[in-house]
């Protein structure tokens, strides 16, 4: 394993699970799918229970290559282990990380992270990103080294539970990027990007995500069924981003701040919307420094449109707009990812082109997350 390094091949951000989600689980078997972008020789797993109130015991893990959707290669099991042990134990408000474990795959060839739970465990720290590239599987009783597992209801929606980083021992010329934000990027333009990367036959590029549906780059939620909103992007940015070979970010942040507070709101009042000044001073620009600081380069996407989000009328578009100009001219980032003009109508560049909107006016559709990601400079990838 000469002149190798590692870097973080697959993540996901750290969060309180929603409660639309069991609070514990028992004789339960999760299957997550990765589709790696580059090489990797052996594999080195992050764990952590930062908002459990209880320790959680992982009974048994092991890593496989796919055959397809939750069915594995057997013959290419291998356990994950932490100190040569099976099993670990992520105190309340802690974390483990597992010894690192060979285990050989090519960019393209997928495989599954498989944890079985046999005691009654608390699951609170996770978070839930979703798209039609995401797989996750959850079966009843201990199928983590089997070649399949009898499915049951989880969704796209279930979340990744206690595992939030992936690293891999790969190549010295290869390198993350760290996708940063909300809800949008939760959803698919991170994963057009990976398979935009593969299919160009770009080998040396992974693309991380550190998102949070509903989070806010100034502010956070204490309402319980709020919390999975996620701490303050500008308090989760630095240890988000502080990832093994990590060496860019790409940032899609700041339209929950302008869209959260509402004048009924019950948990984001209307004295919590900021100037624009608040979000480049506080928000934008830490991000910035928090980057340059660690060698990172940054690329900023401006906000995208709005216009048919009901609260988008008077001093919030004012904002939003003031702000976009900011990263356009202003902001002293490597690059602008202009998101916004690869999603806008071209007749109005207040709202989304219709074939690129979701249908709630706020999430692009699958067609502007391919569109996003493909409008990305090639030179920002490299």
């Amino acid at each position: 394993m000469e002149n190798k390094k590692w870097v973080a091949g697959w993540g996901a951000a750290v969060s309180t699970v929603s409660e639309n989600h069991t609070d514990y689980v028992k004789d339960q078997t999760f299957r997550y799918v990765i589709f790696p972008t580059i090489d990797g020789e052996a594999l080195r797993l992050h764990f952590s229970n930062q908002f459990g109130k209880e320790k959680a015991v992982i009974t048994k893990i092991y890593v496989a290559k796919c055959l397809h959707d939750e069915h594995i290669k057997p013959e290419t099991s291998v356990q994950i282990t932490f100190g040569g042990k099976p099993s670990v134990s992520l105190p309340a408000g802690g974390g483990a990380v597992s010894d690192e474990i060979p285990f050989s795959f090519k960019a393209g060839e997928q495989f599954s992270v498989s944890m079985y739970f046999g005691k009654l465990t608390q699951i609170v720290t996770g978070h839930s990103n979703n798209g039609p590239y995401i797989k996750k599987f959850y079966g009843k009783g201990d199928w983590a080294d089997k070649e399949t597992i009898p499915d049951e209801f989880y969704g796209e929606n279930g979340p990744y539970v206690f595992l939030h980083t992936i690293d891999f021992l790969t190549n010295p010329d290869c390198h993350a990027i760290v996708a940063f934000g909300d809800s949008i990027t939760a959803q698919p333009w991170p994963d057009c990007l990976a398979h935009r990367i593969f299919d160009s036959g770009i080998r040396n590029a992974s693309v991380i995500r550190k998102a949070i549906g509903g989070s806010r780059m100034l502010r956070e939620y204490s309402y319980r069924f709020r919390c999975h909103y996620g701490i303050a992007g500008i308090r989760r940015f630095e240890s988000d981003i502080c990832q093994a070979g990590v060496d860019r970010v790409f940032i899609l942040h700041g339209i929950n701040d302008l869209y959260h507070p509402q004048p009924t709101g019950r948990w984001s009042k209307m004295n919590e919307l900021p100037t624009a000044e608040e979000m480049i001073e506080n928000g934008y620009k830490k991000y910035i420094e928090i980057a340059h600081k660690h060698g990172i380069k940054i690329y900023i996407s401006p906000i995208l449109p709005c216009a048919k989000l009901g609260p988008f009328e008077g001093n919030r578009e004012e904002i939003r707009q003031r702000v976009n100009e900011w990263i356009r001219t202003e902001a002293d980032i490597d690059g602008v990812i202009d998101f916004e003009s690869a999603v806008w109508n071209p007749e109005n560049h207040l709202e989304y082109f219709s074939e690129y909107d979701s249908g709630d006016h706020l999430h692009p559709s699958l067609a502007g997350a391919e569109h996003m990601a493909q409008s990305i400079p090639e030179e920002f990838i490299r």
